[in-house]
């Protein structure tokens, strides 16, 4: 490598590259070891790409094969949730699901399915008929059969890598955010030397949790070469008075490309459906079609008839990596001291907390110290916000507690003060709104975002109407609109 001319020079026991759900998981878990670990990544904030729209479930393992890495770590994690919710201020919510068969063709396959369930550990049960309506009274009256699965969850994932992000920064991690990875140096098939746009890091090890940008980090940092492909999913979100008609999941038989569209209720109580499947070449193609939200919803119907899309909020498309191998993690063949964490299409959320565990330990059998940092915490001092707990008589006490900015999502001036001053605050609007849900709501900021503008150009350079939607230059005055 030619010499950078950039004057920093970093030298972390640990390097992630990453900082969406799988990285941040990864940080939060090195973060409780007295060992040196820095992060970076391209966006200007954590959980900024595929962890920013996603279905938000919080699997229990039940339809995954047996025996790989992926049943292991999403049944490893889903027990988890109750206590790492609470302690992070994540919203969680354990709704179970029903896999619908509309066929006694289709019902021949609820067998198999719910052994895999049993020897991946969970409990499952056929249902038909009264037992079918009792757990399901939202599903369509033509299902013959289905599988119900009552630990099935769902969490706020927007939020969750920011909460991890930030355990880890009170800990000591190091974020660099908006800094992507240039290309890197070699030497006794070891990675010595990581440029980025900003510095240099001559880390000890190097985890690849780049999600979407998997293939090309590990292509720079002369690891192994393939392909992720962005696998774009299409969703509608429909509001929490629609809401309050879906209690639990409903999906139906998986085919090539799993599920298919789903029926969930969120964390906070509104509905998404979605999403479909389409595999494509641009990575930032975020982009809708009126034929594929069609679709969507058309095929969501089949599940719950009663789907009424006036009370749509929001349409949105995510992307998903998609790699010839699911869940690329381990040691590069080409690189001794890099490990991928990569190929995690559709359950990075559902594997993560003992995903951050496995990369620790497999650091640690590498030769990372397991000596635990004394001082480092489990837990945030976070404020709970209007909306979570409804504590009126708290926030009154405090001015900018009883101004409530977005009256969809009640989210007071207080809460949006406290997005501005966390361990790794918000930056711009789109960070505002992934801390706090602000302009999330009915309206979708029409009547709030002036407010939340206001508010957050209080922390950033510019005026109001500068304010940066997401990254730096989407700002209102180019005429970015609000949501994912």
């Amino acid at each position: 490598m030619q010499s950078s001319g950039l004057p920093l020079v970093e030298t972390p026991d640990v390097l992630i590259v990453g900082a969406g759900v799988i990285g941040t998981s990864i940080a939060m878990a090195l973060s409780h070891l007295d060992v040196d670990v820095a992060v970076v990544e391209r966006r200007h904030d954590v959980g900024e790409e595929t962890s920013r729209a996603n279905s938000g479930i919080a699997n229990c393992g039940w339809s995954l094969a047996p025996g790989s890495l992926e049943a292991q770590l999403v049944c490893a994690s889903s027990p988890r949730w109750d206590d790492i919710a609470s302690r992070l201020g994540v919203t969680f919510r354990r709704v179970g699901l029903t896999l619908l068969a509309f066929s006694e063709e289709e019902a021949s396959g609820i067998s198999a399915l719910c052994e895999r369930a049993t020897e991946n550990g969970v409990t499952v049960r056929e249902v038909r008929g009264d037992e079918l309506a009792e757990v399901a009274p939202h599903a369509s009256g033509r299902a013959v059969a289905g599988i119900y699965v009552p630990d099935e969850g769902v969490v706020d994932s927007v939020r969750l890598p920011v909460a991890f992000a930030e355990l880890a920064s009170v800990n000591g991690v190091r974020f660099y955010l908006g800094e992507s990875v240039v290309s890197a140096s070699l030497g006794n098939g070891q990675v010595e030397e990581v440029l980025t746009t900003k510095r240099r890091f001559r880390p000890r090890f190097v985890v690849n949790a780049a999600g979407l940008g998997a293939d090309f980090v590990s292509k720079s940092l002369g690891g192994d070469e393939f392909s992720i492909t962005p696998r774009r999913g299409q969703w509608v979100l429909l509001d929490r008075e629609f809401g309050k008609r879906v209690p639990s999941i409903l999906t139906g038989m998986p085919g090539k490309l799993g599920h298919g569209p789903m029926v969930i209720p969120t964390a906070h109580g509104s509905v998404l459906i979605g999403p479909d499947a389409e595999d494509l070449e641009d990575k930032t193609d975020r982009s809708t079609t009126g034929a594929g939200l069609d679709d969507v919803v058309d095929r969501c119907r089949v599940l719950m008839p009663d789907i009424d899309t006036k009370f749509a909020i929001k349409t949105f498309a995510g992307l998903r990596p998609h790699s010839d191998k699911t869940y690329r993690v381990g040691w590069s063949e080409t690189a001794g001291n890099l490990l991928q964490a990569a190929g995690i299409r559709s359950t990075g959320v559902s594997s993560s907390l003992a995903m951050g565990d496995h990369i620790r330990d497999l650091l640690v059998g590498a030769g990372l110290s397991d000596r635990l940092d004394a001082g480092a915490r489990n837990d945030l001092d976070y404020t709970p916000p209007l909306w979570a707990d409804g504590d009126y008589a708290r926030v009154a006490k405090d001015p900018l507690g009883r101004t409530v900015v977005c009256a969809c999502e009640k989210v007071t001036a207080a809460d949006i003060h406290q997005a501005l001053r966390e361990p790794l605050p918000a930056t711009s609007i789109g960070g505002v709104a992934r801390r706090t849900h602000a302009t999330w709501g009915r309206c979708q900021g029409s009547a709030c975002l002036s407010g939340v503008s206001f508010i957050t150009s209080l922390y950033t350079p510019g005026e109001a109407w500068e304010t940066p939607m997401h990254e730096p230059g989407s700002t209102l005055g180019a005429g970015v609109t609000t949501g994912e």
